[in-house]
């Protein structure tokens, strides 16, 4: 297991074994470099700890903890965990700030304790297996133990062509779940027992005081999570999009401390993809060391080395430029802070003001809607722009006639009821024909009763599309780099302030993130403040018609397509012509095929456990 995850840990590595348990760990090591090996122990030896990420609060719950007599022999956040569990037991988890999944073993009670952040910055993943609980960061540690089952969930392929990953606690295994974020999970006598101990609360006063309250409290809030986030013993530098979010990091470090800021960015020839000028606007603003990077058609066939990280089907074909910007920046940089969170706390995405038409947009009669709307949608020639008019008009179309059964998350879905079916095989329809695949968007849009419709969307987001998606990504890339990434506008107290903040000042007509716009508008470039949202993306569908069309039609070739025995050939390749000869803009539909298909190839349809690896496990 630990040697599927050397890149997580390349520093060192730990083991501790009994007769009833045995821990590894693989070490990125950022604090206490030299003396924070792990797994740490208690001073009786009765508890063990091993720790995924950081404990940004590890400097005063140390203070507390050793004025009430405990000794540490490292420096690390780490063994902060082993103290604190023995004063409090599961409510430790409570007094944490961090990022982090962890484990405990508690030898006295013969009881194993397994915890996840609040908002699934970090993943824990387990199964069942031959009477073991197994439990690691990543799903390929998993399936080194043979025992584990591997048989293809059907109703998970289904949830990925809808969503482009794979959402909630299942995975594309039968034999594997993952902890959801803000829980703990405590096996004990062969059982085990889950429970939430954090979520979101969404209390906005009845009458709001002015923005200008909410834009300085913002300002505190960061500058407190950033203090907090740039612990390190290592090198450490911002991931610099263009956008508000990173570039209120770099204001936010610049207000707390004096020491030089390294910024990296990346960028494409194709000008709407382009926001390194954003960025570098940014950079000049504050003086920073600036590394600039530019990603080609050429880098994107990585992701065929790149998406058997995931363990399981990933779509996005962001993926690679996260990857690449780790990789280039861990040059300069051990540890890099990012902009991840801030869309679905204050109101970023265009979803957002799509969710608000969508009712009065319902309410018109549907034969009026397909001969107006519908009519204009096929009327407006494709465009290749990135939000391009056309585009948005057919995905507002698309998407409100999922909106009663999806809610926000229908503007993201990949693959809707009529075309999922076309592309999968016939006889493969038949076991997931009963399956509601929007299940899971209902269910993580029921924060309390009397939330606003923004405030589920954005509930929605935070509980599902950030943990399963943004962060997963995040996490995998930068653990493929060898590199730890810190999102401080995930700060759980942000969080919760960011639920007071009244709808008003996050979404006003077609205008979102107000309050950022406000608390920052004396912190960036007014160029960054105005600069409508674009987002995280890539030029797919014009390198699709261009260098990378062999590499997509190879992958996606009928005779792969039949070997899976998934999906539908011709129907698949019709996508294909149609947004080659440019009557549509598949591109995500087609690279979410592609990074199937490449995950079915090298992770799913070879074997899985090797000879070596299983004579080590017999042995």
């Amino acid at each position: 297991m630990l040697g599927r995850m050397v890149h997580r840990g390349p520093d060192d590595e730990g083991v501790y074994v009994d007769e009833a348990v045995g821990m590894g760990v693989r070490r990125l090591a950022i604090l206490d470099v030299e003396g924070g090996h792990q797994p740490i122990l208690s001073e009786d030896g009765t508890k063990v700890v091993i720790l995924n990420g950081e404990i940004y609060n590890y400097v005063e719950l140390r203070e507390k903890l050793i004025a009430r007599g405990h000794r540490f022999t490292t420096r690390t956040d780490t063994e902060v965990l082993v103290h604190l569990y023995e004063e409090k037991g599961e409510a430790c988890i409570e007094d944490l700030n961090g990022m982090f999944a962890f484990a405990v073993w508690d030898a006295e009670a013969r009881r194993l304790f397994l915890a996840r952040d609040r908002l699934g910055i970090k993943p824990l993943h387990y199964a069942v297996a031959g009477g073991m609980l197994l439990f690691a960061s990543e799903i390929n540690a998993l399936l080194a133990n043979p025992e584990v089952d591997r048989t293809l969930e059907p109703t998970a392929v289904a949830d990925y062509l809808t969503y482009f990953y794979l959402p909630g606690t299942s995975s594309i295994y039968r034999g594997v779940r993952k902890v959801p974020p803000a829980h703990y999970m405590v096996w004990e006598n062969g059982r085990s027992r889950q429970s939430r101990y954090w979520d979101i609360r969404y209390t906005p006063p009845a009458k709001p005081p002015p923005i200008e309250h909410y834009a300085e409290a913002y300002r505190e809030h960061l500058k407190r999570s950033v203090r907090l986030q740039l612990r390190s013993d290592v090198p450490l530098g911002v991931f610099l999009s263009g956008g508000l979010d990173s570039g209120s990091l770099v204001a936010a470090i610049h207000r707390v401390t004096d020491q030089p800021i390294q910024t990296f960015t990346i960028g494409f020839d194709s000008p709407s993809y382009d926001e390194s000028q954003y960025a570098e606007a940014t950079a000049v603003q504050y003086g920073t060391e600036h590394h600039a990077y530019r990603i080609t058609a050429d880098d994107m066939e990585r992701s065929a080395d790149l998406v058997s990280y995931f363990g399981e089907p990933f779509g996005p074909f962001t993926l690679v430029q996260v990857y690449m910007l780790c990789r280039w920046s861990r040059d300069h940089i051990k540890v890099a802070l990012a902009g991840d969170g801030g869309d679905e706390l204050f109101g970023g995405y265009q979803t957002y003001v799509a969710t608000r038409l969508a009712q009065p947009y319902l309410r018109l009669p549907p034969r009026l809607r397909r001969a107006v709307f519908g009519r204009l949608a096929r009327l407006l020639p494709v465009s290749d722009r990135l939000l391009s008019l056309d585009f948005k008009v057919r995905e507002f179309i698309r998407g409100a006639e999922m909106f009663e059964r999806a809610g926000n998350l229908a503007w993201k879905v990949l693959f809707n009821d009529t075309e999922r079916a076309s592309v999968l095989a016939p006889e493969f329809l038949e076991h997931v024909s009963n399956h509601d695949v929007f299940t899971a968007a209902r269910r993580c849009q029921q924060p309390p009763e009397s939330a606003t419709d923004l405030q589920r969307a954005l509930y929605g987001d935070l509980t599902m599309f950030l943990p399963d998606s943004v962060l997963l990504q995040t996490d995998r890339m930068s653990m493929a780099a060898s590199q730890e990434v810190r999102v401080p506008l995930l700060d759980h107290e942000l969080v919760e302030f960011a639920a007071t903040v009244p709808d008003a000042y996050k979404l006003r007509g077609k205008r979102t993130k107000i309050l950022v716009r406000h608390a920052m508008a004396d912190w960036l470039p007014r160029k960054v403040i105005h600069k409508p949202k674009t987002g995280f993306t890539t030029p797919i569908p014009i390198w699709i018609r261009g260098p990378l069309r062999p590499f997509v039609t190879d992958i996606l070739s009928e005779a792969a397509l039949k070997r899976t025995g998934l999906f539908n050939p011709p129907c698949v390749q019709q996508l294909v012509r149609e947004h080659l000869e440019g009557r549509a803009n598949h591109a995500r539909r087609i690279w979410a095929l592609v990074h199937f298909m490449l995950w079915h190839e090298q992770c799913y349809a070879r074997s899985p456990v090797t000879r070596e690896e299983q004579g080590r496990h017999a042995g």
